[in-house]
């Protein structure tokens, strides 16, 4: 299957940030003893999220001393993880954390907890899913976004998601649908004009894909993905 969708490592991970959005906010109206590991998680959170603006990231393993130390920050969402390790929100953050610093099987076994308890939860199984893409397992994400679309058909995220699933699977009408109604139910337009860039690539539409190219650059400027395969098209046509 293509590697372009590959190389776009923010598709997926993006939709897990938009969920958790949902989950702090559903966290937020819990009673009052349960509100504080959500507001510590959240906190955490913001501080590896706000490396990225810094120039770094502790995604990448690195230490952002003196400004950040990369350490602290991932041992604190670890400490909460094991203090209160059944919340949602801790258990979506350690496995992000672990995702984003290569420990998919820790990753795993947060997700699995979690959906566990609570098995409509779209920014879990879409994480879930990449994980599993990330394994070669099409199947199991198919199964597992489908699944939760029984119980969530109007998650945009997990639209987003199958449309990735079929996207590789070359299923690419399916993968369109989804797309189509994931824009419905408000996905970032930047995000699923890219996603329909690919398609159009992969079926040899060049013309097609850097129109859609343009529109996710024209939608989020700062979308690198979209600005490299955008300037691979047009050098492929001298342009």
């Amino acid at each position: 299957m293509n590697s372009g969708w590959r190389k776009n490592l923010g598709v997926l991970f993006l939709a897990v940030g938009l969920a958790f959005s949902f989950a702090c906010a559903w966290g937020s109206q819990k009673t009052p003893e349960k509100e504080e590991p959500s507001v510590r998680v959240t906190k955490l959170l913001d501080e590896w999220l706000r490396t990225r603006e810094d120039g770094g990231s502790c995604a990448s393993g690195g230490r952002s001393y003196p400004f950040v130390d990369c350490g602290r920050i991932q041992a604190g969402i670890v400490s909460l993880g094991l203090e209160f390790p059944t919340n949602p929100e801790v258990l979506l953050v350690n496995a992000v954390v672990a995702f984003e610093t290569h420990q998919p099987e820790l990753a795993q076994s947060y997700l699995d907890a979690l959906l566990e308890q609570d098995p409509s939860h779209p920014g879990a199984a879409v994480l879930r899913s990449r994980l599993a893409l990330d394994q070669g397992n099409l199947p199991h994400a198919l199964r597992l976004l489908n699944d939760q679309l029984t119980l969530r058909p109007d998650s945009a995220d997990l639209r987003e998601a199958l449309g990735s699933v079929y996207y590789l699977s070359g299923e690419f009408d399916a993968a369109r649908r989804e797309l189509t109604i994931a824009e419905r139910l408000g996905a970032p337009a930047w995000r699923v004009a890219f996603n329909r860039g690919l398609i159009d690539e992969a079926q040899g539409r060049g013309d097609q894909a850097m129109d859609y190219y343009r529109k996710a650059l024209e939608e989020n400027p700062e979308y690198e993905p979209a600005r490299s395969r955008l300037r691979g098209l047009e050098s492929e046509r001298g342009l």
